[in-house]
């Protein structure tokens, strides 16, 4: 089966500052507040997803909550990230979306998709969407997830599989342990921020035209979620990047390396 990629660059932070991994909104020392713009730019904040590790974790995992789980240990952002399936001409569709409006359901409207993972004929297309539309991957596996999934949808009337509402105070809850520790924040041997960091590296060494783009044809429902941010200041209490984990990755306002270089750290203090 042939593999094949694309892939490209991360954004510039405000007018002149450029990454090569997250970016971890904090308050900037010397100053009151982080400002719109620098959380703006966080991955998370954008919608970015590491999708090599989403593929990895459609190969390996053997029931959606074992899935959904792993996307939620992968992604950065303030939401959860929620999962549907269905079939659609004569394919199956796995859809992955951030839970923007948090009400724990998928609204295509108000939500964001971050990828879809397509099987047709044994052959699985994986798509990126919105700040990851710079990635495609082709692969075959997976069919075991898939089969579960369509399972699973015949006990809900046969719609499609979706993540139940009344999980997702138990994924929330999940995530801000995994965050709290060492396998995500880092230790001397990195965490799931490094492996992001090293993944977005590789993508703006790629393709940079191709991943700036994606950075900037966001969807509708993630520009209003940016710029509903600003407004209602809701950004200056976001837990996008290593929050939890400052300690461990960078110490105070300073800066850490992860897989993909150095990261930029805006400060920890707390708010």
């Amino acid at each position: 089966m042939v593999k094949t990629k694309r892939m490209g660059m991360s954004l510039l932070l405000g007018s002149s500052v450029m990454v090569a991994g997250p970016v971890i909104a904090g308050c900037v020392p010397g100053s009151t507040s982080v400002t719109h713009a620098d959380w703006a730019a966080t991955e998370g904040a954008m919608g970015r997803i590491n999708m090599e590790e989403v593929e990895e974790a459609f190969k390996k995992s053997q029931t959606v909550e074992e899935f959904e789980k792993r996307l939620n240990e992968i992604y950065e952002g303030d939401g959860i990230v929620l999962v549907r399936a269905k079939d659609e001409d004569g394919k199956r569709v796995i859809e992955g979306y951030e839970d923007l409006n948090k009400d724990d359901d998928i609204v295509s409207e108000q939500d964001d998709l971050l990828f879809t993972i397509t099987n047709d004929n044994d052959s699985n297309d994986l798509r990126g969407n919105g700040a990851n539309r710079h990635y495609r991957s082709s692969f075959g596996g997976g069919n075991f997830l898939f089969t579960y999934l369509i399972f699973s949808s015949l006990t809900r009337g046969g719609y499609g599989y979706y993540t139940p509402r009344n999980r997702g105070p138990q994924m929330r809850t999940d995530r801000a342990r995994y965050r709290d520790s060492q396998a995500y924040a880092g230790g001397p041997r990195g965490g799931q921020v490094s492996k992001n960091s090293s993944y977005y590296s590789r993508q703006r060494a790629s393709n940079p035209n191709a991943y700036n783009t994606a950075g900037r044809q966001l969807s509708p429902a993630r520009s209003s979620y940016i710029s509903t941010a600003r407004t209602s200041g809701s950004f200056k209490g976001s837990n996008t990047g290593v929050r939890a984990g400052f300690g461990k990755v960078g110490g105070r306002g300073g800066s850490a390396s992860g897989g993909g270089g150095a990261q930029i750290i805006i400060g920890h203090e707390s708010w």
